[in-house]
């Protein structure tokens, strides 16, 4: 809980966010709210990589509060801050606000304004606004401006106001809760709304009898390139439609009359017709004559306008449940013209996340049917008229401009589950089956497959469930705060924005070349800019979103990554200088980073984006004083190992670098490096910090070192660059990573070192035997430990998954740390009776009884290995130890409550 100690030169009194924070609790309540799907600001409108809003009310709290230098002071605000972020992810309680914000008055100087330059979807200032600040939103990209307008500017200059349109039966009065009025003339005009739209476009969708159409799935088609077939191929995934117990249902295909057609299978059946696709890359085999198309073929056949559409089948609920039926007759939904004033904005021609242009798609439009496209656009024109109705209900220009604003969110966020990218789900966990909108990952891939939804139903898609998910999104906002200001910018210039020293800066800033905010944006602004450009002139006065001055390093963009690179590099040396600027005396910056983009360059091991960003807060003049890690997502997953998906947030304390700093060489560096790292690694991973996170949160405290000087030089004199500062943090982390080893015994050391060169792969005898005299060990003895096999002149270690299902380490007669770990990562991995966290837990409460085993050292094995398998690539094994790491609190739980029955049954025993 220590954040590491500051350059005491600097004559000022250190906030509590540079001397401790409540990182456990901070991330239990991030990783809640990061897995919360309902009652949240994120269902507001769709944004990418949004930071979890209880790390920002903590963030803040902490930010302006004083350290009180006392330890038993310190623990009660520590305290507050738990308070201020339950365990399930939801905003605290009346009482530990009220505890937050007298400690907040309580400060010699007033509240100062908080300001976030790179306001995304939000959460910075909502938070600020819970706590009591005022605040100043910003952005360049109008989308998350205009989400954040409503959030903090709009919806609270409406609080406490009657509705417009009366009671619409729900409305309990502004009273019980301010928000009230507001959320009842919601209601009213998205009824009119869609009124209006149905009576336009309604016949388009035409209904089924019995029932109520949910979707309709579509293929898209290619022409067979066999030239003696006629066959249009349709492209599909999976024949199933739904895997539910007792609902299975599946596509079954037939060829006739030179088309493919679908009939409905249901019930179990072990010989399904399978999907079009092959299991692996985009080839497809053709139905008639099982000629294959791959994906150049495919990419020909829709640059030259040979793809259409084709349906699959249609969901139906009845009142006996979900029906999937046959439906030639809507064949003409895809056959329609695409209207005249729909919206013609062409794609980048190439762009991170994008990969439909290969395939002749070029423009938005492209990414919808004809009837979605008119669908939306009479949406967004109807909700365009809102403001004239309000005005002539006798309402005033500001409700008229917070209730559109809001109806054009639902219209923004409906498209978002009408395109081609809203594909048809089924659930791993129970095989239900449902619609699932458009940006699962923060791109726009190709979709061979997809589900169009009904925009007049009750389900995923619809008019009805925007409504209801942007009203339930609005109701996670506070109450009872004053309207801040949320504007269209530049960030370089966001500094200038405030009087000079008043503001705290907090701020989430773009993940460098991982996400394309703008290219991305363009899908959801042109229908925001259809429906409120007249409202909103200074956010939607362009045809699409600024792209030639955003703050990330696209490669496509800037004529490669070497000139992206620079040009991130300089763009946010100005914003930081900017925001210094701004930033008043007392109060740190805060901002927040998580990336993991590892690339080999130079012979380094190194990241981009963290070289490229933390070589700007230098340049600019600042020092990181502090750093926490916050883990809040599950990492645990393999995509999440062999992707940049990122479970931990580092939070970077800066204030600006004394002016008496002095500079360093390489091996004072370096040493300095061996002295406090280790210290400062000890406490990540006694708060379980995934193994995989381990390296990026060890950037943190290095970086402080780093930066404290104001330089550090390299033998020759020349400056040495953060790449390299980052890369002797890295072999840094793995010295003191390694120094575990005086702490296992014999047989540990021999495995790991067995381990690092060979893995789970059998090599000779000799070379086994030679290894063992070192570490006084012996081959046999291994053997009769269980962790290595030997027979033939060869050994090899036991793979976990490979070690036997019944262990007891209590009767173990020479147990190993090696072994207690591979043990526990067998139980994690495994499945079915006798696996899982609570058969892990019960392995671990019987192997600490033993004096061989400590729990410190068993995750220290774990944390070693996880190290060794990332710097080879072994991602299977690197996946297991990351498991097993991430675990460690579930398993600690597990164990304590084995060790409560044991103690229980000791007592029956006695008694």
């Amino acid at each position: 809980m220590s954040a590491g100690t500051d350059n005491e030169s600097m004559p000022r009194k250190r906030k509590l966010i540079e001397v401790a924070l409540p990182t456990e609790a901070i991330s239990r309540a991030s990783k809640a709210d990061k897995d919360r799907r309902v009652g949240t600001i994120k269902n507001i409108h769709k944004w990418f990589a949004p930071m979890p809003t209880p790390a920002w009310r903590a963030l803040l709290f902490a930010a302006v509060v004083d350290d009180p230098g006392d330890e038993e002071k310190r623990a009660e605000l520590l305290e507050i801050i738990e308070g201020l972020v339950p365990d399930s992810g939801t905003a605290p309680s009346p009482e530990a606000l009220k505890r937050a914000k007298a400690v907040l008055a309580e400060q010699e100087q007033e509240l100062p304004t908080v300001l976030d330059p790179f306001c995304g979807g939000g959460s910075t200032l909502v938070e600020a606004q819970r706590l009591g600040f005022p605040t100043v939103a910003s952005d360049l990209n109008p989308v998350p401006a205009l989400v954040t307008r409503v959030e903090t500017q709009l919806v609270p200059a409406m609080l406490g106001k009657p509705p417009v349109s009366g009671d619409d039966g729900t409305f309990k009065g502004t009273e019980v809760d301010p928000m009230g009025g507001l959320l009842a003339d919601v209601r009213h005009y998205a009824k009119r709304v869609e009124h209006e739209v149905k009576s336009k476009v309604g016949y388009l969708y035409e209904p089924v009898k019995g029932g109520e159409t949910v979707a309709w799935l579509w293929a898209r088609t290619v022409p067979c390139t066999n030239p003696t077939c006629e066959i249009k191929i349709p492209l599909y995934n999976s024949p199933w439609l739904s895997k539910q117990k007792g609902r299975e249902a599946w596509l079954n295909r037939h060829v006739e009359d030179g088309l493919v057609r679908f009939e409905i299978g249901a019930g179990l059946k072990t010989n399904v017709p399978a999907a079009t696709k092959g299991t692996r890359g985009g080839k497809f085999t053709c139905p008639a004559c099982a000629t294959q198309v791959d994906e150049k073929d495919i990419r020909a056949a829709g640059r030259s306008d040979q793809m259409s559409l084709q349906l699959l089948a249609i969901v139906v609920d009845t009142e006996t449940g979900r029906r999937f039926i046959e439906g030639p007759s809507n064949l003409a939904a895809s056959e329609l013209e695409m209207p005249d004033d729909a919206p013609d904005v062409e794609l980048p021609e190439k762009a991170l996340g994008f990969r439909v242009q290969g395939y002749g798609m070029t423009r938005q439009i492209d990414l919808y049917t004809p009837r979605q496209v008119r669908t939306l656009g009479c949406f967004a024109d109807t909700v365009a008229m809102v403001p004239k109705w309000i005005e002539q209900d006798g309402g005033s220009e500001e409700q008229a401009t917070a209730i559109a604003s809001i109806l054009a969110i639902c219209v923004s966020k409906m498209a978002q589950s009408n395109s081609s990218q809203t594909r048809w789900r089924l659930d791993s966990r129970n095989g239900a089956a449902k619609a699932e909108p458009g940006f699962g990952r923060q791109a726009i891939p190709m979709t061979w497959d997809f589900a169009e939804t009904n925009p007049f139903g009750e389900s995923v898609g619809s008019w009805k469930a925007q409504v209801a998910s942007v009203s339930g999104g609005l109701l996670a906002l506070p109450r009872g705060t004053t309207a801040g200001v949320a504007i269209q910018a530049d960030a370089r210039a966001a500094g200038a924005r405030l009087p000079e020293g008043s503001a705290l800066i907090a701020t989430d800033p773009p993940y460098f070349a991982q996400i394309p905010y703008a290219d991305l944006s363009d899908y959801f602004y042109v229908w925001l800019r259809r429906a409120t450009r007249e409202i909103h002139p200074d956010l939607f006065g362009t045809m699409t979103t600024p792209k030639t001055t955003e703050l990330i390093a696209d490669p496509f963009r800037r004529g490669g990554p070497d000139k992206a690179r620079r040009y991130f590099i300089d763009g946010f040396t100005e914003v930081f200088s900017s925001l210094a600027k701004a930033s008043r005396a007392d109060l740190p910056l805060v901002v927040i980073y998580a990336h993991r983009q590892e690339e080999n360059k130079d012979g380094e091991l190194a990241s981009s984006a963290w070289d490229a960003m933390l070589e700007a807060m230098l340049t600019a003049g600042l020092s990181i004083v502090g750093t926490w890690p916050l883990h809040a997502t599950n990492s645990t997953r393999q995509r999440g190992i062999e992707s940049n998906a990122v479970a931990s947030y580092i939070v970077m304390i800066c204030r600006p670098r004394p002016a008496d700093a002095h500079m360093l060489d390489r091996r004072g560096f370096l040493q300095a490096l061996r002295r406090e790292l280790p210290d400062r690694i000890k406490p990540l991973q006694q708060s379980s910090i995934p193994a995989v996170d381990l390296g990026q949160a060890a950037i943190g405290p290095g970086m402080e070192i780093f930066s404290r000087y104001t330089r550090v030089t390299e033998p020759d004199g020349s400056p040495m660059r953060v790449r390299t500062a980052l890369s002797l943090i890295s072999k840094a982390l793995d010295e003191v990573l390694s120094e575990y080893e005086e702490e296992f015994d014999s047989d540990t050391r021999w495995c790991i070192k067995w381990f690092e060169e060979y893995q789970w792969e059998t090599a000779d005898f000799g070379k086994a035997d030679k290894l063992a005299n070192r570490y006084n060990t012996s081959v046999p003895g291994l053997v009769h430990a269980g962790v290595v096999n030997s027979a033939a002149g060869k050994a090899a270690l036991i793979k976990p998954t490979d070690l036997p299902a019944q262990y007891d380490p209590t009767t173990d007669d020479r147990l190993t740390v090696w072994e207690t770990a591979m043990h526990l990562s067998r139980l994690i991995e495994g499945k079915g009776p006798g696996a899982g966290i609570d058969a892990a837990g019960e392995l671990l409460a019987r192997a600490r009884t033993r004096p061989e085993i400590d729990e410190d050292t068993v995750k220290g094995l774990a944390y070693l290995l996880h190290n060794i398998c990332e710097s080879r690539g072994w991602t299977e094994s690197q996946r297991w130890f990351n498991n097993l790491v991430s675990s460690w609190p579930d398993l600690q739980t597990s164990a304590r409550v084995a060790d409560k029955r044991g103690a229980a049954a000791e007592e029956d025993v006695l008694f």
